[in-house]
Formats: structure tokens, sequence, C-alpha cells
């Protein structure tokens, strides 16, 4: 007996292999990158690969769950996920409770082994909560009685992340909120005034600091004290360099060797221009464009509102902080601490990563099962045949045959367009967009 498999799937594989593809990346590229430090420290060079590797089996368990689970059913836990996420983002401000390391308290140990990162789990739970509340309020999304709300519940999650302190992850999170507000129907004015709004907080934040002030004089000019404060830009700007167009080879390059700070986390895209080139360069950048055209097309073929949404706030996620890592990397931004979604070591950014893929993977589906579904045709083979038991009203009259039966071809009008409807594909006008004018 011969096992037959299917030929199509209603799964998004392209956006499957780019995910598995980037993760994959990221086991080698952690590997590299912590190996000697591994070696020195806890003589064990495979250590941090062997952690790393348990989260993403973790991670893409979870992806696969998710992928599973109808996307609407997100509703019933967008609530008590947000207060969880909020309640974490306390706890871990308290003395005692959060783990503390380079003056930031980020993580909230459970197992002497393990813990999590409270802003990561911020970040799909906004996205899951913003989804459906939005998509419930697209008509009146500029009203003082959503925006009010909006700016309320954004502005206490980026006040605890910056109270960590967490700058670069607030900075993320304030911009997954705004692209969801802009998606939700947001008319250019009030986007523009949020907009100019969240940049005048972020220079404030900025230079309200002297650690982050003295950043944003070193991104102005690093070789002003390159053993100091300019080291850690100047070092990134080597690595990237000294890789030339093929790199110096997978695990032979030398950036690392004590030159950058955390040559397996934050600076890992100069780990891969040392060690990869322009070429490995390159191709984590077409991965990442690559993620976030699927996700682009997911959105705009989403059943539902809340589905285009989710989709779009986990693609403007994903791509915005891929952007941001790189963009610091290659000092075109100040230096902040923000990892390489997939590549970078952490285990609470990698699967909550993957778990938000797998929230992208399940809204693809119900797209793809929605525009598919067709009503089953009746033994005639027609579906408009009255005997038909799917018949459930008035028959539906024939459309015009072709020259085959015998009769004329009726000849579209001059000067018209076919609807949309009508093209090769049977492409469906999305049924969420609002005929509200932005503007």
């Amino acid at each position: 007996m011969r096992i037959r498999l299917p030929r199509t799937t209603s799964y998004d594989l392209p956006l499957v292999a780019v995910v598995l593809t980037l993760v994959a990346l990221g086991l080698a590229m952690v590997y590299s990158a912590s190996g000697i430090r591994a070696l020195d420290t806890l003589d064990d060079p495979s250590y941090f690969l062997v952690q790393q590797s348990a989260w993403a089996a973790i991670g893409i368990v979870g992806m696969l769950v998710a992928a599973r689970v109808d996307h609407r059913r997100l509703r019933v836990v967008a609530l008590p996920l947000l207060a969880l996420a909020l309640v974490l983002l306390v706890l871990v401000l308290i003395p005692g409770v959060g783990t503390c390391a380079a003056g930031a308290c980020r993580w909230l140990r459970v197992t002497a082994f393990a813990g999590v990162q409270p802003s990561e789990i911020a970040k799909v739970a906004l996205i899951v909560y913003l989804a459906f509340w939005l998509g419930a309020r697209r008509d009146r999304v500029t009203t003082a009685g959503t925006a009010i709300p909006f700016l309320g519940l954004l502005a206490a999650m980026t006040g605890l992340v910056v109270a960590e302190p967490d700058l670069g992850t607030a900075i993320v999170i304030g911009g997954i909120a705004l692209a969801l507000y802009f998606a939700a129907g947001a008319r250019l004015a009030t986007f523009a005034a949020l907009g100019m709004l969240a940049v005048t907080a972020t220079v404030a934040l900025a230079i309200a600091q002297p650690y982050r002030l003295q950043r944003v004089l070193t991104f102005l000019d690093p070789w002003s004290d390159p053993r100091n404060t300019g080291f850690q830009a100047i070092q990134s700007l080597y690595g990237l360099a000294l890789g030339g167009p093929f790199g110096e080879g997978l695990g032979a390059g030398r950036e690392k060797f004590g030159f950058l700070p955390a040559p397996y986390t934050d600076s890992i895209f100069a780990v891969i221009g040392n060690e990869l080139g322009v070429v490995g360069t390159l191709a984590v950048i077409f991965l990442f464009l690559a993620l976030a055209f699927r996700g682009t097309r997911i959105a705009l073929r989403a059943p539902d509102a809340e589905g285009a949404l989710l989709a779009i706030g986990i693609t403007a996620w994903l791509a915005f902080q891929a952007w941001l890592n790189m963009a610091v990397v290659a000092s075109l931004v100040p230096m902040t601490g923000i990892t390489l979604p997939f590549i970078s070591y952490g285990g609470s950014s990698l699967c909550v990563g993957l778990f938000a893929v797998g929230i992208l993977l399940s809204v693809g589906r119900a797209g793809r099962t929605t525009r598919g579904a067709s009503p089953p045709r009746s033994p005639r083979g027609g579906l408009d045949d009255p005997r038909s038991p799917h018949q459930t009203g008035t028959p539906l009259p024939r459309a015009p045959r072709g020259r085959g039966d015998g009769r004329p071809r009726e000849p579209a009008p001059r000067g018209r367009r076919s609807a949309p409807g009508a093209r090769r594909g049977g492409h469906v006008p999305v049924p969420w967009r609002s005929a509200r004018a932005r503007g």
C-alpha cells in the first residue's frame, strides 16, 4: 500500500521555509560567536548552542500549535494576555523579583537555567489585543473615544519598558502600535500627529539620561572616543568591512574574540558580515524582505479585519526590529540593545517570535480556506441544478458560454475594465477594507 502525500496545503510554505532558514542560520552563528566564551567560562563550547537549540525546538512546537488554532479564537484570550503582560512588566521592576544585568532589570528567572523576558511577551500581547480592539472600532478609530484609550495603553506599556530601562524595545512597541493604528483606518493627519508625538517623546527620553545622550553623541562621531563609548560602533563597522565579499569563513572571524561586546546577541549581524561577507549579509536582508512580503500578502488576503490587523502587527514587528538591529550595527541609528529576530541568542525572543509566526500562518490558512471555498457541485455537474441537494434558493442564471455551444460570445463594453472578481485566479477584493478615504 503506497502512502500518498498531499500535493497542496493551506499553509504558507514559503513563509515557513524563510523562518526555518533564519532559525538554522541563527543556530550556526550563535555557536560560532559564543563558542570561545562558553569554552573559557563554562568549559563547554556548545553550551549556548544547546540552550538555543532547546528554545528553538520549543518555539517550533508553539508555532505549529498556533498555526492549527483559528486566529478568531484568540479574541477570548486577548484581554487576559494583555493583563498578564502588564503584570509581568511590573513584577520585573520589583527589587528581588526581577533579574538585573548590566544595569537593566529585564528578566524574570523561572529556573536556575531559564528565564523569561516580559517585554517580548508584551509585544505579541499588544498585537493580539489591538487587533481585536481596533478591528471592532475601525469605523470610529479616529474619534476621541478610541484615540485616548489607545494612547493610554501605549503610554503605560512603553513607560514600563522604559523603566527597565529598555528604550530600544519601547521604540519597537511604539512602532507596532502606530502601524496597527494606521492600518485600522486612521486619518493621515491623526497618524502624522501621533508619529510626531512619538518622535518627540523618543528624543526627550534619549537626552534625559546621560548615558543615552552619550550614545547619541557617539553616533554622531564614534571616533571622538574610540576606546570607550565609540568602541562597539567602530568594531561593528570593522566586522562588516573586514568580511569582504565572501567573508573570512564560518567560525574563522576575528571580531568576536573580545572586540565585539555582545557578539552572539545584539552584534551578531556584525559577526555574520565578518564571517559570511557581503553575500551573507545580503542573504539575511533578503530573507527578512521575503518574510515582510509574505506577511503583507497574508494581511491583504485575510478573511476579516482582525486577521488582517494580526498579520500587519506581526509583520511590522519582525521587519522593523530586524531593520533596527541591522541599522545599529551599520551605525545608521544610535546604539540600542535590540536582538535580531530568529538569529540572536535569547530564548524569549526566539520562542515568542516563532509563536507569532504561527499566528501569521493561521491567518494565512483562514484566508486561503475562505477564498478557495465553494459549494459542492451537483451530480449533474452544475451549481444551479434545481434538484441539487445544496440548492437553497432560486437557481442562478447560467453565465454566457463561449463559442463551443454554438452561441455567439457577448463582447464586453469598450472602455471599461473587467471586474476584479473576473480576473484570472479568482481574486476577490478584501472585504474588510473601509471605503472611507484617508486624509
